[in-house]
């Protein structure tokens, strides 16, 4: 008995044995799949990457070594005829987190350089250590490094464009308005040349930092931003508010806004948009969705992506002869009275 027992378990061991055999190992499987995807250059949500574009990615636009002071650029492989037109994407976060390389600000450069444009997406220096304006200082170095290479990289100096979401909403409506008479270019390099766009798309725009609903001081990252030991709170809130610099020859601006925004309360794109037209800027467009939150440029993404495009196609990409300065000079701009 005890050996035809022994022989049973005997055959049954041998049995599982060879059914594992046959079952496929998942780590091996997952290991395959993930070696895969590094094999295959993943930039956006485009994929693959376009092979007639060209990807050049962390250019230090200022000397140092700081991940925030370097840049992303995607073109088309081809060298057109005449120089094109440029987009500069600047991520939000806050003024305390985000990064060039995530969500839109990854993705938006591949698709608008695959339309023809030069794009870069830029890092800046964040609030929790360097507060305003560093941060303004950064992407103007940016957009002047842009200009200084136009040349190398085949872009029109006057046909420059940006888009920005929340914070970088409020960097990029600075980067059409503030000029170099306002002493916020920074101690960056490419001092010669101008940091202002020739057209803005914003989203979720923070604008007017003195009449912050609930006030400033209640809100963290604001607090954060405009911290500084050499100006006071009240001044610098000033200063930093795009809504400040707005005039006649501000440059064709776009504007998403959720009235339902809990981050950034409608009131701060209602009243830019009415300081933008008041002070008789021509063209001024403002997009205001009734249920839409902070993510009202995505969410809606059916209508802003292609309002955006259709934007940019306009002013930069097909502009009209007026909106390019003749003599290569670009416009001066005064603060607004406080």
């Amino acid at each position: 008995m005890m050996p035809r027992f022994v022989s049973r378990i005997l055959i049954g061991l041998f049995l599982l044995g060879f059914v594992t055999y046959l079952i496929p190992e998942p780590q091996n499987s997952s290991a395959e799949n993930q070696q895969t995807k590094k094999e295959t250059p993943i930039l956006s949500n485009i994929t693959p990457l376009p092979k007639d574009l060209k990807v050049v990615e962390d250019i230090e636009y200022r000397p140092g070594n700081r991940r925030a002071w370097k840049l992303d650029l995607v073109m088309p492989r081809e060298r057109s005829e005449t120089p094109r037109p440029a987009i500069i994407f600047v991520h939000g976060g806050g003024w305390s987190s985000g990064d060039k390389a995530r969500g839109i600000f990854r993705s938006g450069p591949v698709e608008y350089a695959s339309l023809g444009y030069v794009c870069i997406s830029v890092n800046y220096r964040l609030a929790d250590e360097d507060p305003f304006p560093a941060c303004l200082h950064d992407v103007k170095c940016a957009v002047r490094w842009l200009r200084a290479h136009a040349d190398k990289y085949n872009v029109d100096p006057n046909r420059i464009g940006g888009y920005g979401n929340s914070a970088g909403a409020h960097l990029v409506s600075l980067l059409g308005l503030v000029d170099e008479e306002q002493k916020l270019e920074g101690d960056g390099p490419w001092q010669d040349q101008s940091s202002l766009l020739n057209a803005v798309c914003v989203s979720a725009v923070p604008a007017d930092f003195v009449n912050w609903p609930g006030g400033i001081r209640n809100k963290r990252t604001l607090f954060m931003l405009l911290h500084s030991n050499d100006t006071g709170l009240e001044e610098l809130a000033i200063i930093a508010s795009p809504i400040s610099y707005v005039n006649k020859q501000a440059p064709p601006f776009l504007v998403f806004q959720g009235a339902g925004d809990r981050t950034v309360d409608v009131s701060q794109a209602d009243s830019f948009v009415a300081a933008l037209k008041a002070a008789g800027a021509a063209d001024i467009t403002y997009h205001r969705y009734p249920e839409a939150n902070h993510d009202v440029f995505t969410r809606n993404r059916r209508e802003t992506y292609p309002e955006m495009e259709a934007f940019f196609e306009r002013v930069l990409m097909n502009p009209p002869a007026k909106t390019k300065p003749a003599d290569g000079t670009y416009r001066s701009t005064t603060p607004a009275a406080s």
